[in-house]
């Protein structure tokens, strides 16, 4: 008789016990692990084989494996393994969710989706294709947001060939990370958004107002510019968001209307994951909002959602 693992499971699913849940996800992530490696050092080989043979038969014969063990069998494990995760896991996922953060609103009051990443402009270049997942709109400690991974991407044509008399087409990632809404945690007069302008830079390179001109844009809703409006607080709440992990770099900030928008640049993920399943992944969700509200909420005049008092001339006045 199989057990149900809480009051959570969705009804008609036919539940896994622990260690057989652990047992089939287990054997997803061994075959997914092996095929990735094995894919891997057939490419390389194949690459050097084509240095050192010069044989195009050898090179189709290695590489190709490999590129099919990518598609064939690593990615459909992955998929195979995503699948079972939410097929067992799912309504434990959302009641935690839900738990933590309240039940979302329907419909969305902050939605996150094509339409408003189109509208908000929060990358400086255009996308042709955008991916979201995990959206979740909650409220902690009285502030209410919303959040969600985003992919933007868009499609580039360019010529190739020796003589340049070829068009390739590739598909060009612009931002992968999370993009974070809240509201009324800033000053309702505030208008001003920043956009990262793609240039090489390390994460000290933007501590002067010069050099943080040079990386970023700043503009109000009507394209005016907003250099001018660039405050020490600002420098210093973007230089802590990227700080906030090895990988994180900021890709477009909006203030206005007494709403924040944030678009990060993170390997972080919004994301459920059961401590059941060997994972604290689940912690990733209520960090990027609770980091954002307990550490940065000063930056913006608020404490928890409510009206803080200003101190030495705060963010509130001046940013």
């Amino acid at each position: 008789m199989r057990k149900k693992r809480n009051d959570f499971d969705a009804v008609g699913v036919e539940r896994m016990t622990d260690a057989e849940l652990s047992k089939k996800l287990g054997g997803y992530q061994r075959t997914e692990s092996i095929s990735i490696s094995l894919g891997v050092l057939l490419v390389i080989a194949g690459c050097i084989s084509m240095f050192i043979q010069h044989d195009p038969i050898l090179v189709c014969a290695l590489a190709f494996p490999g590129v099919a063990l990518f598609l064939l069998v690593a990615k459909p494990a992955q998929n195979k393994k995503k699948a079972l995760m939410q097929q067992q896991l799912g309504g434990f996922f959302r009641a935690e969710l839900t738990k933590a953060f309240g039940p979302e609103p329907e419909p969305a009051t902050l939605p996150i989706d094509w339409a408003y990443m189109k509208a908000a402009k929060l990358s400086s270049v255009d996308f042709t294709e955008c991916t979201i997942t995990d959206f979740h709109e909650g409220e902690h400690k009285g502030l209410r947001f919303s959040a969600a991974n985003v992919e933007l991407r868009r499609t580039v044509e360019e010529k190739s060939g020796p003589n340049n008399d070829n068009w390739m087409t590739r598909t060009e990632t612009l931002f992968r990370g999370i993009v974070v809404r809240c509201k009324g945690i800033c000053d309702p007069a505030l208008d001003i958004a920043l956009n990262d302008m793609f240039q090489e830079r390390k994460k000290d390179d933007i501590t002067t107002p010069a050099a943080f001109r040079k990386h970023f844009a700043a503009h109000t809703a009507d394209g005016r510019e907003a250099d001018d409006h660039i405050t020490p607080q600002l420098r210093d709440l973007v230089q802590k968001l990227e700080a906030s992990s090895s990988h994180a770099r900021l890709c477009g900030l909006i203030l206005r209307d007494g709403d924040l928008t944030l678009a990060l640049n993170t390997r972080y993920v919004i994301r459920g994951r059961s401590r059941r399943a060997g994972s604290a992944g689940y912690r990733r969700h209520p960090q990027v909002v609770h980091r954002l509200a307990d550490r940065h909420g000063k930056f913006f005049g608020s404490d928890n959602g409510k009206p803080r008092p200003d101190r030495r001339g705060g963010i509130r006045r001046k940013l």
